[in-house]
């Protein structure tokens, strides 16, 4: 009997093993900052501009008013990294300052906060970043020692005074440089929603707790405000940081939970 002719390949039936390196596929961004897409960018600048015509408090340090949108500033960094995040954040704030003044205060330092409040969320992370953690809270740290023996020393504030003025920054700046601010991205980046709710409310405290700390010093390095306003700061300051907190929280469990079941390409950057 003659032998059975080999089946040719692709024959139906006929599994042939993969031959050849394994490729990996990596999906091309055109261009790109930081690693998210300028669309992404884009998109999330436009929100902070547009947040920026809604004020919710006022600020007694530089005369003007609290817009809503520095309760995002810190959801740009979780959605889009360091680079994205600050850039974002930073050029939507410096829209928000030509097209609603009215919440401006004073331009340059609102624009540098919003930089740093995007700057300090992408810190706030699981693991990894530890070199830009540690930066960020010696900056922190630094500034507010700096701002205390400016306002004591300088200016005659009591030291007590000055800290029930800002005692919920400091919170803020415990919450960042302790191992709590592993447990938190640990928070932002779960499954639950409702974890991941709490983790943007105490993100975003602590975020923009130490960008109002860097504002508030770099205002009263220029405005030397009187020091009885201190107590007025003790009162407002906290609530105005649940008022952020809470916008953070909200709009941000929101635009998490859409972009998770739309499945769409996550920045490199992002932790959520």
């Amino acid at each position: 009997m003659s032998p059975t002719p080999a089946s040719p390949p692709g024959a139906p039936g006929i599994q042939e093993e993969p031959q050849g390196a394994e490729r990996t596929v990596r999906t091309h961004v055109p261009s790109s900052i930081g690693g998210a897409p300028v669309s992404y960018v884009v998109m999330l600048a436009s929100v902070v501009a547009v947040l920026s015509f809604i004020p919710f408090s006022l600020a007694f340090a530089s005369g003007g008013s609290f817009p809503m949108a520095q309760g995002v500033y810190p959801l740009t960094g979780w959605l889009l990294g360091p680079v994205a995040g600050m850039t974002a954040s930073g050029l939507g704030a410096l829209a928000g300052v030509f097209l609603a003044p009215h919440t401006a205060g004073i331009p340059w330092i609102t624009v540098g906060g919003a930089v740093l409040g995007a700057g300090f969320a992408s810190c706030i992370v699981a693991r990894g970043r530890r070199a830009l953690g540690l930066a960020a809270s010696l900056l922190g740290v630094g500034v507010l020692v700096a701002y205390f023996q400016q306002a004591t020393e300088g200016y005659g504030v009591r030291p007590g005074v000055f800290l029930a003025a800002y005692v919920s920054h400091l919170g803020a700046l415990t919450l960042f440089v302790l191992p709590t601010r592993r447990w938190i991205g640990r928070l932002i980046a779960s499954p639950d929603l409702r974890r991941v709710w709490f983790g943007l409310f105490l993100g975003t405290w602590s975020a923009t707790g130490i960008m109002m700390l860097c504002e508030s010093f770099t205002a009263y390095s220029l405005l030397h405000w009187p020091s009885q306003l201190f107590l007025v700061f003790a009162g407002i300051v906290p609530v105005e940081e649940a008022a952020r907190s809470t916008i953070g929280a909200v709009v941000g469990t929101g635009v998490i939970a859409g972009l998770r079941a739309l499945s769409l390409m996550r920045p490199p950057g992002a932790r959520y």
